[in-house]
């Protein structure tokens, strides 16, 4: 009785969020990236655990894999900001505490990114978002005979800024607007999130579901305008009222895992596990449509990949994203837990048509 209480209670908040989600001018997607979920192809859905379930899965809260993380920091390479095809860094720090159930996490982020190219006049225009994200959920367990069951959510507070063409580049002129110290609009505003999530177990598979930002977050914004870029970090929530509301559009994950543990080798010199997911994102831009996708609709939102631990601490990785090859290499030693992944993936504001090879880097204080 009180599992189909809770299911019911998070279908009404699910519901009622989708209602209220209608109409709404779309924010950035908050999915951190670190380069254990890049170097797999970004899918983790079905094998979600430890640190990256609380960006992916919150049904991994009560999966073994649980870590405390003191401190994690992470950052995509920035070799050239300015670029002909287009741009997609960002960097994160966060802290977290993941195993038993619990999932606790404060995570800050910032993303550059491409949000449109007029290709007739050759300009592009450039974007950012800071934000910081306070996650609190729980996760239990779920006996159904043979099969284990894992099902989670967990709440969102974040506080988030944005601002708009901090940058446009003119390459007929190779200017840009920012050194120049034009002015540009900041938008700042905080709110709440909600993410759903399952895990079934069933031998070496298992199969899972997430719902992030059910329904849409939606962001009560303020809007000032600057010419210092500096005050993206502020959260400064005294300008204006945006008449507009706009929210994090959701995004729905589905996936399968395969984990042949022991089956060839001794689990500690040897353990391989494969994955992959179908991710769909609940768009409301209408300036953001699959017309405008140069993939085919299926390859952009499929991600593979696999991990395979060797002796206990070395972790080599491979994936697919959206049609493109990643790779991986992760090290723990005592608690000092370094991971770096390469890939070749969107440079856009989600997933896109621009692409970039990027490479991202992980030093994490873990136990």
């Amino acid at each position: 009785m009180r599992n189909k209480l809770l299911f019911l209670v998070l279908f009404i908040i699910g519901y009622s969020g989708l209602v209220a989600a209608e109409d709404l001018n779309d924010s950035h997607v908050f999915a951190p990236e670190t380069p254990e979920l890049i170097g797999q192809g970004g899918s983790f859905t079905a094998v979600a655990h430890g640190y990256n379930s609380l960006f992916t899965n919150p049904a991994g809260f009560a999966r073994k894999g649980g870590s405390f993380t003191l401190l994690s920091t992470t950052a995509s390479d920035i070799e050239t900001l300015i670029t002909g095809k287009g741009i997609g860094s960002e960097a994160n720090v966060g802290t977290g505490l993941v195993g038993r159930g619990l999932g606790l996490g404060i995570v800050g982020n910032i993303n550059f990114y491409e949000r449109e190219y007029e290709r007739e006049y050759e300009r592009e225009y450039i974007d950012a978002v800071y934000d910081w994200a306070f996650i609190g959920g729980l996760a239990f367990p779920i006996s159904l005979g043979p099969v284990k069951a894992y099902v989670g959510g967990d709440l969102r507070y974040m506080m988030r800024t944005e601002a708009k063409d901090i940058g446009i580049i003119d390459f007929n002129s190779f200017t840009d607007s920012s050194e120049k110290g034009e002015a540009f609009p900041v938008y700042s505003g905080s709110g709440l999130g909600f993410d759903f999530g399952a895990i079934l177990e069933y031998r070496n598979w298992s199969l899972g579901f997430s719902a992030r930002d059910i329904g849409g977050t939606l962001l009560g914004y303020t809007k000032s305008t600057t010419r210092d870029i500096g005050n993206l970090f502020t959260f400064n929530e005294k300008g204006e009222a945006v008449d507009s509301t706009y929210s994090i559009p959701m995004v729905t994950s589905y996936g399968i895992g395969y984990d042949p543990e022991g089956m060839l080798f001794p689990a500690w010199v040897f353990d391989p596990i494969f994955h992959a997911e179908y991710r769909k994102t609940y768009c409301q831009d209408e300036e953001i449509n699959a017309e405008e996708i140069n993939q085919d609709p299926f390859w952009s939102g499929l991600h593979m990949g696999m991990e395979v631990e060797v002796l206990n601490f070395i972790k080599l990785r491979a994936g697919i994203n959206q049609g493109y090859s990643t790779y991986g290499l992760g090290m723990k030693i005592l608690f000092l837990d370094l991971n770096a992944s390469f890939s070749t993936r969107s440079a856009g504001r989600d997933a896109w048509v621009k692409l970039e090879e990027g490479f991202t880097m992980e030093a994490a204080i873990r136990f």
